[in-house]
Parts: C-alpha cells; sequence; structure tokens
C-alpha cells in the first residue's frame, strides 16, 4: 500500500492547485477588482483627453472654414472645408470612444464614480450652444473648457477615493510626505 500513498498525494495536490488558480489567474484582472476598475478609468481618462483635443481643433477647423465661405476663390474655400470635414470625422471617432469607455464604467465603478464620470461626458465642451446650434464665441468655448476641467478634476477625486489612492486618516506618515510634496511643488 505505500507505493499508492505518493501517487495520492500527487493527484489531490493537482486537484487542490488547479481548483485555487481557477478562481485567481494569475495576470487577470478580475471583472469589479481594483486593478479592473483603474484601467477602465484610464481608458475613459484617455477617451475624454482624446474628445477635448479633437474637439478644440474641429471648432477651430470650422471657424477657419466658416470665414473662407462666401469667397469666390474655389482653391482657397477647399482646403479649409476639407480640413473641417477630417476632424469633424476624427471627432466623431474620439466621441465614440467616450461612449464605449463611459460603458466600461458602468460596468464595475461604483455609484459616485460613475455619477461624476457621466457629468464629465455632459461637459465636454461643443463648438455650438447647448439649446441652439450657433457657434459659441471663443470666450464662451474657453469657459466651457474650463468648466470640464473642473468637472474632470471631480473625476479624478472620485476615482482616487474608489481606489484607495488618498491616505487613510491612520497613515500619518504618508500624509506628512503628501503635504511637503505639495508645498516644494508650490514653491517651484
Amino acid at each position: 500500500m505505500e507505493p499508492l500513498t505518493p501517487g495520492a498525494v500527487r493527484a489531490a495536490s493537482v486537484v487542490t492547485k488547479a481548483a485555487i488558480s481557477r478562481y485567481r489567474p494569475a495576470g487577470v484582472a478580475r471583472v469589479g477588482s481594483a486593478e479592473d476598475r483603474a484601467q477602465s478609468y484610464r481608458r475613459f481618462l484617455d477617451a475624454i483627453a482624446h474628445v477635448i483635443d479633437t474637439q478644440v481643433v474641429y471648432f477651430y477647423r470650422r471657424r477657419d472654414a466658416e470665414a473662407v465661405e462666401g469667397r469666390r476663390h474655389r482653391r482657397l474655400h477647399a482646403r479649409p472645408v476639407d480640413l473641417r470635414e477630417d476632424t469633424l470625422g476624427n471627432y466623431n471617432q474620439a466621441q465614440r470612444e467616450v461612449r464605449a469607455a463611459l460603458l466600461g464604467i458602468r460596468l464595475c465603478a461604483p455609484a459616485p464614480v460613475l455619477a461624476a464620470a457621466e457629468d464629465l461626458v455632459a461637459t465636454i465642451p461643443r463648438f455650438y450652444a447647448r439649446d441652439t446650434k450657433a457657434t459659441l464665441s471663443v470666450d464662451d468655448f474657453a469657459t466651457e473648457h474650463d468648466q470640464c476641467a473642473e468637472t474632470k478634476s471631480a473625476f479624478l477625486d472620485a476615482a482616487r477615493r474608489d481606489l484607495a489612492y488618498n491616505p487613510r486618516p491612520w497613515q500619518l506618515i504618508r500624509k506628512y510626505k503628501e503635504r511637503k510634496y505639495r508645498e516644494q511643488a508650490t514653491r517651484e
């Protein structure tokens, strides 16, 4: 009976190892885990940055195309219009990326982060007034960008709180180091 015991132990260890590794695969983020949420937050922030950049380019290209629309020379008119159309395509693609990233956040984020993400999507600057199709002035467009930056900061705070990146009340040394770093950053 002794030769059977090492084989039984090996078989039991293989079964146990398979059962444990099945629930905790190495290198794979579990849905709803902190890694998964952080990845979806990064994707969302990348998409937001991309849509804001393309929106700025589209705003100025649209303004330039409208400025030359009444001119007689077709060559002068065609180039800004072509650039505007290309930029509009890029902007639409960026909007699709934001919607897809928002779905990822809806999948795994808690309610405060989801609310902040939806607020951020709602405040993405537009080239026209909210209730009309009249093009905004440059100052109004800059104001909308400032509001979007504030909302993005609120989203980042909610995400940091969710992922426990902020120091806890009992982490006194970490708080001290963070305060010193901020003081040094403001001096520079």
